[in-house]
């Protein structure tokens, strides 16, 4: 498990959905709710009848979708996030079992529009990262370490498909059995420069926040998503609530001070006590990774493809010949 060193891959040509989608049928047996109604959508397990396994039924809700992406876009043209554009990418890579990304078994309808995924057992990063019984320091870094280079892997290759994902956090990486990242949720995703604020608060590049911003490189705004996402699985907190310029003062410290000034200033919190500094729990390669990943300026986010291979590759290696695989201790 390497990050890939291909560059220059041309973007696939994307299929968008064809409509009107094939109807339910009896495919699909229903077998439980896993979540309530939330956002418009509600996550539902099926048995597949035909693949004889279990799979995940993402609900859109027809009064959310309308009928067509037009009928979307023309009733919310200020929203950046759409159902229409998570069908199509979702079938798109998923349905070509991309690396990194939950593999599709196709969207029907009945009364709503059902996404149907592979069931992954293992859940998503923000319950793993709070149920992990290791305290941050040197064990759980270990633990992490391969869980990161394969979250790396996966943006890597969305983006060496033309695609950034948008909104890329800790609830929208699921733990496959294989320990393998699988990124869900392509709502919020785009192919080519982008515009207007995207993804959760504490993940926000600082660049969508700029006075008179633009368009930004949304593949680098990935990236300083990935520094956030990592720093919370290694110190089960979020270094920030928000980066909008004035909102929490920790980015604002973060932000005029530099990361080894606040990680030296931020401490640990873990099972309800306040620890050291942060800075004691990362190794200096953890440190040097996240300088790049949450570095201010997007244009140097990407050296992260020129330096991690070079460190990572043996040591994964290794871990893959002996076999071994990883699973953090939860309570």
């Amino acid at each position: 498990m390497c990050v890939s060193k291909e560059q220059g891959r041309k973007p696939r040509t994307l299929t968008p959905p064809v409509l009107p989608l094939p109807p339910l049928g009896e495919r699909f047996r229903f077998l439980r709710l896993l979540t309530q109604e939330r956002d418009n959508t509600r996550i539902e397990l099926y048995e597949d009848l035909v693949q004889g396994c279990k799979v995940v039924g993402k609900r859109m809700l027809r009064t959310w979708t309308l009928n067509s992406p037009k009928e979307f876009a023309d009733a919310n043209p200020e929203l950046l996030e759409s159902p229409w554009q998570e069908l199509e990418l979702s079938l798109s890579l998923g349905g070509r079992m991309a690396q990194g990304v939950c593999r599709s078994f196709g969207a029907f309808e009945d009364h709503d529009i059902i996404l149907f995924m592979e069931y992954v057992r293992g859940g998503d990063f923000h319950d793993l990262a709070k149920r992990c019984s290791t305290e941050p320091g040197s064990a759980r870094e270990e633990q992490a370490w391969p869980l990161i280079l394969s979250l790396l892997n996966a943006v890597r290759g969305l983006h060496d498909r033309g695609v950034a994902h948008g909104d890329i956090s800790l609830e929208n990486a699921l733990l496959g059995e294989d320990a393998e990242v699988r990124l869900v949720d392509f709502a919020a995703a785009v192919m080519g420069p982008a515009q207007g604020v995207r993804g959760k608060p504490s993940y926000q590049a600082p660049e969508m926040h700029q006075a008179g911003a633009g368009s930004y490189d949304a593949k680098a705004a990935d990236l300083f998503a990935c520094g956030v996402f990592i720093y919370a699985l290694l110190i089960a907190d979020y270094p920030w609530k928000s980066t909008r310029p004035g909102t929490c003062s920790a980015f604002d410290f973060y932000s005029s001070q530099g990361l080894q000034a606040f990680l030296a200033q931020r401490r640990i919190r873990f099972n309800g006590c306040k620890g050291p500094p942060v800075a004691t729990a990362l190794s200096p390669r953890m440190t040097h990774l996240l300088s790049i990943l949450l570095s201010p300026s997007p244009s140097k986010r990407e050296r992260i493809w020129q330096e991690l291979p070079n460190s990572a590759v043996p040591e994964i290696r290794e871990i893959e010949d002996c076999g071994v695989r990883l699973t953090l201790k939860v309570k």
